[in-house]
């Protein structure tokens, strides 16, 4: 474990100052689903990389493990792809999957399967705000909100064949409405999710839909994180260009008034899929905030 720590504390140095995120192009993403251990590098910004917490011992031995388990049984090393951003001057970033990276350079594995994504960065959000001259925003959780997890839940026509087979994801009844509504009544709508779906992924999703969001956050828990001032200041940001923010969920809109901090929530029961019906309803009835 010793030597992982090292090789850790070596890249850590060697990059120090000088990487950069870059967007991959869409058949990077598309193509690349193999890589060799050693182009992947350790996020610095990653608990894994804390000298306070570190690589866990008995994480890296769990997948130590189960990656000899998975050879004996001609079986890919891990059940997901580590998830990794390009990034300059060469190879790619850990954003998931360190301890499963480590395993695999102490077994010296040729290749590990990966899923290359674009994410979100600052620029990305102040960019967008300079961009918009609204003054509101609605915040619409992907996962939870847009996405319709459960398959009786009512939800947009499905794409035809083949599109389907590269965007299978169910859209929840009435969301492209919503957007539309919620932008006509002076919102900026950012889409947010904690994983990390491409931005180019949801994008092209999104477009077959007609849903246009102003803003979509990956990684969104890297905000609250409370790791890097950079992320702080850009929540000031928000909070100075937005006076009004809507959060929607599935059982309640709220709303916050930025300079007050006037708080209001109002709830939702919805079972017969008049869910952004009702939704919109609220944010008619809140237009002259």
């Amino acid at each position: 474990m010793e030597k992982i720590k090292e090789y850790v504390n070596e890249e850590l140095t060697k990059y120090d100052g000088i990487y950069l995120p870059v967007r991959a192009g869409f058949l990077e993403q598309l193509l690349v689903k193999k890589l060799s251990p050693e182009k992947l590098h350790p996020n610095p910004n990653d608990e894994f990389c804390s000298p306070e917490i570190g690589p866990n011992d008995g994480i890296i031995g769990k997948y130590l493990k189960q990656i000899r388990f998975n050879e004996q049984h001609s079986m890919p090393p891990f059940d997901e792809p580590l998830i990794i951003e390009k990034m300059r001057p060469d190879g790619y970033m850990l954003l998931n999957g360190h301890h499963r990276w480590a395993a695999a350079l102490m077994l010296d594995l040729k290749t590990v399967p990966v899923e290359v994504t674009n994410l979100t960065h600052k620029h990305d959000i102040i960019g967008r705000m300079e961009k918009s001259s609204r003054n509101k925003r609605a915040s619409i959780n992907l996962d939870d909100v847009v996405f319709c997890p459960n398959e009786t839940e009512p939800a947009e026509k499905r794409l035809i064949f083949p599109f389907r087979k590269f965007f299978p994801e169910r859209i929840r009844l009435g969301i492209p409405g919503l957007v539309y509504a919620l932008q006509n009544a002076g919102y900026d709508v950012w889409i947010y999710t904690t994983g990390y779906a491409s931005t180019d992924y949801l994008n092209h999703l999104f477009w077959y839909y007609k849903i246009k969001p102003d803003g979509i956050i990956n990684g969104a828990n890297r905000m609250n994180s409370g790791k890097d001032n950079d992320w702080e200041n850009v929540k000031e940001l928000m909070a100075r260009k937005y006076r009004i923010t809507l959060n929607i969920d599935m059982d309640a809109v709220s709303w916050i008034r930025s300079e007050t901090k006037d708080f209001e929530m109002i709830y939702i029961d919805s079972k017969d899929g008049s869910w952004a019906q009702q939704v919109i309803a609220i944010v008619r009835k809140l237009k002259d905030l």
